[in-house]
């Protein structure tokens, strides 16, 4: 098919008048807006007395300048949305009144009367298959429930005891009573009744006792526990929260537990005894005597990690520092993971009522273990049937707990694979911790016998340590994360470099709104106007105009 040279190759038709009349209008309104804006250089863009170079050389300028303001823009904004949060000290010290005092949590190393269970001879007799026969199948149960809370990994000969949900109940049968571990006990100076005021607690090194801490309805949520055994016996309940902390007037004997100053007299201090019958050296590793560990009273006790010792014939003294962290409520519209922190009502737990960051690890790491083992360890909370681990999967479990922590070291570097870790434990908004200084020098309470005879003969045959923990001083000064870069700094700091780069303010920004927004509409609606109504209007017009004509013609005839 022939297609002509004229009709393949078209001339562009000559814009219409009113398309022309558009650019125009267009052309002025650009050289209106240099001429009378406020933004520096621009008025140099055009004029009929500056030659072209001129005008090249300010719209160079003036794109540098916009560019350099632009990456300081960008390198305020990432510090604006990266760093928004500063952790600086508070400006005046708070007094220890208004925090509680310390959860103190004593497990013993002895976790079994000798009258029991000999543990050092049926774990001898357990490594020989013919020395086994001799033992019962209620002793080989306890030698199990023994060997998930021993030092030693005792357990490699064992593999066919893959779950144990009797371990609990055999511990708590085989621990060392109350009364044969705590002699006195004394708060503020007063003498207290220890069984009342120390509740038995199940943690992760077997059964402890536990000074201070909430009740147990208070701490965790049972309707989604188990209700094979409680993990903390009932003490009493509290209006005290973590975030808001006592209600005002609360009475100084509340609970938990506060003190009104520093020093001995106004700590906890409990005499705790051994009975020598009962020492064993080979579950303990060589160590007899007793673990402690300081908590806040909303927090569950684990002692595996985390613990300093107390051993026997010894007098510890524990100088305790609070170390408390606030976080002021400007920050509290931000996101958590800027702020690096979650109130109490922002991260759910699902065994957990109050949120701490090492609730909050406890209950990932038992999620995390249930799905890597099928089973749990014995201390960490549990849904209904959830089985308990046996020794044959002690090491699966301590595989998973190294495992997670990997994980988390991985979701540090790179936060985009959050398949890594589920978890995301971030410390609490609040938050206390209880730092320690120790002291400790030899307990020659023997020696005082012949003189204090309280206790007659029930310190025969035993081993005596003494605890004290107080407070160091009478205040401290908390740590508080406060807005380092808010919305009104971010605004300051871009209206500064505006200004100093092209002396940009509010109204420079309304101008280009107006130039760019509001007159090219005006303009648009009064060039879409019918030409009938703009010709009604000119004969309208021009009417007006002749008629005072028509009328001095008719008066001049008359």
């Amino acid at each position: 098919m022939y297609i002509s040279r004229a009709t393949k190759f078209k001339p562009r038709p000559p814009p219409s008048p009113s398309g022309r009349k558009y650019l125009e209008e267009s052309k002025k309104l650009a050289i209106e807006f240099c001429d009378n804006t406020s933004i520096h250089g621009v008025k140099y863009f055009v004029g009929s007395n500056r030659a072209l170079i001129e005008k090249v050389w300010w719209i160079v300028v003036f794109l540098l300048s916009l560019y350099g303001c632009g990456r300081l823009i960008q390198t305020v904004y990432m510090k604006w949305d990266r760093e928004p949060v500063i952790v600086t000290f508070a400006q005046k010290p708070t007094p220890v009144f208004q925090i509680p005092f310390p959860a103190v949590t004593i497990c013993p190393e002895t976790k079994v009367k000798a009258a029991n269970l000999n543990f050092t001879k049926t774990y001898y007799y357990s490594r020989f298959p013919l020395l086994r026969k001799q033992l019962t199948d209620d002793q080989l149960n306890k030698l199990l429930a023994m060997l998930q809370v021993c030092e030693f990994a005792f357990s490699d000969q064992f593999d066919n005891q893959t779950y144990d949900d009797d371990c609990v109940s055999l511990l708590k049968e085989m621990s060392i009573p109350q009364d044969e571990i705590f002699v006195v006990c004394s708060w503020r100076t007063s003498y207290e009744n220890c069984s009342t005021d120390f509740r038995l607690t199940l943690t992760d090194v077997g059964f402890c006792y536990t000074f201070n801490s909430i009740a147990g309805d208070d701490l965790l949520r049972t309707d989604q526990l188990h209700n094979d055994f409680e993990y903390i016996a009932e003490t009493r309940s509290t209006n005290w929260t973590l975030h808001e902390g006592y209600p005002p007037g609360t009475d100084i004997d509340t609970y938990p537990r506060r003190v009104l100053g520093a020093g001995i007299k106004a700590g906890v201090a409990a005499l705790i005894k051994a009975n020598e019958s009962d020492l064993d050296y080979l579950c303990g590793n060589s160590f007899q005597g007793f673990k402690v560990l300081l908590h806040m009273p909303n927090e569950y006790p684990q002692l595996l990690n985390q613990h300093f010792r107390v051993p026997l014939n010894q007098e510890v003294a524990v100088s305790v520092t609070p170390r408390m962290i606030i976080t002021s409520e400007s920050i509290q519209s931000y996101k958590p993971n800027r702020r690096q922190c979650f109130f109490n009502n922002e991260r759910y737990l699902k065994f957990f009522k109050d949120y701490t960051q090492s609730n909050c690890e406890l209950e990932c790491l038992a999620n995390f273990t249930l799905r890597r083992c099928g089973c749990v360890k014995f201390s960490m909370p549990r849904s209904p049937k959830v089985k308990i681990c046996g020794v044959t999967m002690e090491k699966c479990y301590e595989i998973a707990t190294v495992e997670l922590l990997e994980m988390e070291v991985k979701y540090r570097e790179n936060p985009r694979l959050k398949n890594l870790d589920d978890c995301n434990c971030l410390p609490s908004c609040t938050s206390v911790q209880y730092n320690t200084e120790i002291s400790q020098a030899s307990f020659e309470w023997k020696r005082l016998l012949p003189v204090v005879k309280t206790f007659g003969d029930s310190l025969k045959g035993v081993q005596v340590s003494y605890l004290i923990v107080f407070f160091k001083d009478a205040q401290f000064i908390p740590v508080k994360r406060s807005e380092l870069f808010g919305l009104t700094d971010f605004l300051a700091n871009c209206g500064g470099l505006l200004g100093l780069f092209m002396g940009v303010s509010i109204l420079s920004l309304v101008e280009i709104f107006y130039y760019c927004i509001i007159k090219p509409l005006v303009m648009w609606c009064k060039a879409s106007k019918p030409e009938k109504e703009q010709q009604q209007v000119q004969v309208k017009t021009v009417s007006s105009l002749a008629e005072p004509i028509s009328i001095w013609r008719y008066e001049g005839k008359m």
